[in-house]
């Protein structure tokens, strides 16, 4: 690592990065990732097996290039900044960029293959080298988490080399308990340019303790969880989602098509079962699976196509509230997209052991938002518990169902112009 790519906000990136990596979830995930690929399997055990050689600092090097590499700069170096790896982020900052076009938008791009510049970039740092001793000093943690914290050095060192040669004035981000967003953030801010935050989903503790001049909140619920863990964020605004709002129905069709969405590492026994339930179930006409945009099941689609049954299908909308109205009944796991169910006016039901995750991971049942499924199937039981007094004031806590997207749209808009502003300034 370079001089000016030392210190605190790495020191401080590191330790983020390896806790948040300790969270339940991420092992969970890492794991059935693995449990995918053979190649991975493979990878896995020949790392464990070499621990004690240049092997694992030779793999760190290698995805620290691979990272510094993938980041490639924008087609101006001033305005505001943004980045988005996945189509959920995308989706979530694109939205505000519609309400403020004067800022003059610029994106950093990840791509796979990398470019002349980045090549020479990379010539000019010894960190390559450095990675070695990193890996030497942290082998007594998994080799995953390892290989995270050496991929949020190679981001950082990325970014910190282009905001040092720009003269942004705003920095936008989704994601931010992992590699890229990590070192975005602390990037951004050693150059002393203001961080947003726009949120695509409920944060997973441990979050990453940030420091935000402004953010974009999923609910009240989440923002709450950023601040019990740390985060410091100036301005909180939360996404409005009263256009999305329909109150519940009195009572349910007698013929029901059910949606069952999906996180993206799927407990594929489990789903199995579900399915051959429902399908069992006079009153279930049809069955729509909607898969994670990151959907890590690789045999998800054959599976489906060899069940030959006309009532299972595969959702192809990319809008979750599209495939939400599409349906009667809405079951999921550890996803917020039970959330939006809910604010659409579709009764919703957690099913345990969907995914990966711990039960109940966002207290979606705990705090009395979601049905709990059991194995038996009681629609009308499901649609009474959402029927009970007082669950409306549940649903606020999750959901801003008293603003319109548009209404807090402008007052984003209109803080992220003032906080770019006031950058350009100093």
């Amino acid at each position: 690592m370079n001089q000016q790519s030392s210190g605190w906000e790495l020191y401080g990136g590191v330790k983020n990065m390896l806790r948040c990596d300790e969270a339940e979830v991420v092992h969970g995930i890492a794991d059935y990732i693995v449990s995918q690929y053979r190649s991975l399997r493979f990878f896995s055990n020949l790392i464990e097996r070499t621990r004690r050689t240049p092997l694992p600092g030779l793999f760190g090097a290698l995805g620290w290039a691979r990272c510094f590499l993938a980041v490639r700069p924008g087609n101006r170096n001033d305005g505001a900044v943004w980045i988005a790896r996945l189509s959920n982020e995308r989706r979530a900052i694109e939205a505000m960029l519609l309400f403020d076009k004067d800022l003059h938008w610029t994106e950093l791009k990840f791509r796979n293959r990398p470019d002349a510049t980045g090549l020479r970039a990379l010539t000019k740092h010894r960190s390559p080298m450095r990675i070695f001793k990193l890996v030497r000093r942290l082998r007594r943690h998994e080799f995953f988490k390892v290989l995270r914290v050496v991929e949020f050095m190679g981001y950082y060192t990325r970014y910190l080399e282009i905001f040092q040669n720009s003269s942004f004035n705003l920095a936008v981000m989704s994601s931010h308990s992992n590699p890229h967003g990590l070192a975005f953030n602390l990037a951004a801010r050693k150059c002393g340019v203001p961080v947003v935050l726009i949120t695509h989903g409920m944060p997973v503790r441990p979050v990453a303790r940030l420091v935000y001049d402004m953010a974009v909140v999923h609910c009240e619920f989440a923002r709450r969880i950023y601040d019990e863990e740390g985060s410091r964020i100036d301005h909180v605004f939360t996404h409005g989602r009263l256009q999305n709002y329909v109150p519940m129905p009195n009572e349910l069709p007698e013929r029901l098509t059910v949606g069952i969405f999906l996180c993206k590492d799927v407990n594929e026994e489990r789903l199995q079962a579900v399915v051959k339930r429902l399908l069992s179930e006079p009153s279930v006409s049809n069955i729509r699976i909607r898969p994670h945009p990151k959907n890590l099941w690789l045999g998800l689609k054959d599976w489906i196509a060899a069940q030959q049954d006309p009532r299972l299908s595969i959702t192809a909308d990319d809008s979750v509230f599209q495939d939400v109205e599409s349906v009667d009944i809405v079951l999921g796991g550890n996803s917020s997209v039970l959330i939006d169910a809910v604010t659409a006016g579709r009764p919703g039901g957690y099913i345990t052991d969907l995914d990966h995750g711990p039960h109940d991971l966002h207290r979606f049942v705990e705090c009395g938002l979601i049905y709990p499924m059991q194995d038996n199937w009681a629609p009308d039981s499901m649609l009474h518990f959402y029927q009970r007094p007082g669950w409306l004031n549940v649903l606020r806590l999750f959901a801003n169902i008293d603003e319109h997207e548009e209404t807090v749209a402008m007052q984003i808009a209109s803080t992220m112009r003032r906080l770019a502003m006031k950058s350009s300034s100093k």
